[in-house]
């Protein structure tokens, strides 16, 4: 099994995630880096060769997690497996072009989904405050939460209003991870429909407690939160085109 061991640059063991819906078929490992960058393949030293640091360690560490999601669903060795990029930051597996695939980092925490039958976008995202406008545009309620137990903020901030985040409060509570668990929902459908991730995303309605749904042609699925951490899965059926959108891009920099 692609999990069964603890790879060299991470924490622990990977989580190992199965989703079928019809013919459609999606392996996601979770997992987190630790300080030393996992070894890594040429193509994607290469690619890595601007990055520093943790964003060098979270990108590596994602090529690796995601060649192992590949050898997972295709039964190919996970060496084998071939990443390149689309349409400027888009992974994409070279090696299995029927294979369809998806990359998502937050604060040293990795998603990494592969799919055959549908295409596929994957996001986790660590909690952190933000604003009471923000909460109030994308229908989280509660205006005095209490306080919740979980990561502290330092990861990355959601990228949906980057000017709002001036009156954020310094603690995470329970609204934050609302957000951010809603939003992990929104940027998958978002990644799977091929649509440019941006301030509309707030027209994606995602009930609270709901563990999937659908929006446009997408369905999605919330997973198992990791280390605290929302995750969610979107499919979208193959033969349906890519939608283009002229919703803002995410600022630059901001992890895929």
């Amino acid at each position: 099994m692609a999990a069964g061991l603890i790879p060299a640059g991470f924490t622990g063991r990977p989580v190992l995630v199965h989703i079928a819906r019809g013919e459609a078929r999606t392996v996601t490992l979770l997992g987190r880096v630790d300080e030393t960058a996992p070894p890594a393949a040429a193509e994607d030293l290469e690619a890595a060769s601007t990055l520093t640091g943790p964003r060098r360690r979270e990108f590596l560490g994602g090529r690796a997690l995601l060649r192992r999601a590949v050898a997972e669903l295709s039964g190919a060795p996970a060496e084998a497996v071939r990443i390149g990029t689309r349409d400027g930051s888009r992974p994409v597996c070279l090696s299995t072009r029927e294979v369809d695939v998806s990359i998502s980092h937050s604060a040293g925490r990795i998603a990494a989904t592969a799919a055959r039958g549908c295409e596929v976008g994957v996001d986790i995202q660590i909690p952190v405050p933000v604003s009471a406008r923000l909460l109030r545009r994308y229908n989280v309620a509660g205006t005095e939460p209490a306080t919740r137990a979980g990561p502290r903020p330092g990861g990355r901030t959601p990228t949906a209003a980057p000017a709002e985040r001036g009156d954020s409060p310094s603690q995470v509570d329970d609204s934050h991870y609302e957000f951010a668990d809603a939003w992990t929902v929104r940027e998958a459908c978002a990644k799977s429909l091929g649509l440019r991730v941006g301030a509309d995303l707030w027209r994606i309605r995602v009930p609270p407690g709901a563990h999937h749904g659908h929006w446009a042609a997408a369905h999605w699925y919330r997973l198992p939160p990791f280390q605290d951490c929302p995750v969610a899965l979107a499919m979208r059926p193959r033969g349906r085109s890519r939608r283009r959108s002229t919703s803002p891009s995410r600022p630059a920099g901001s992890p895929p």
